[in-house]
């Protein structure tokens, strides 16, 4: 997936393509929130850390916070 971000990347800055170069960073992002709930479905069962998972499912709810205020401000 990270490699699909960066090629997005790459490919919309060449074209000049803003739609390009945002989907780029999307899927960056995306690849990102992958690895968060994976390292906390992982900690957990390995480690037996029962909070681990909860962790990361609170990281992507500050994550998902504060895009809906980016979205929100952008518009005015």
């Amino acid at each position: 997936m990270f490699a699909l971000a960066a090629g997005k990347a790459r490919i919309g800055r060449e074209l000049s393509n803003p739609v390009l170069r945002t989907e780029g960073r999307a899927t960056m992002i995306d690849g990102i929130l992958a690895v968060v709930v994976l390292a906390g479905l992982a900690l957990n069962a390995a480690a037996g850390w029962w909070w681990a998972d909860p962790a990361a499912g609170y990281a992507l709810v500050y994550y998902a916070a504060r895009e809906v205020r980016e979205i929100f401000s952008a518009g005015r």
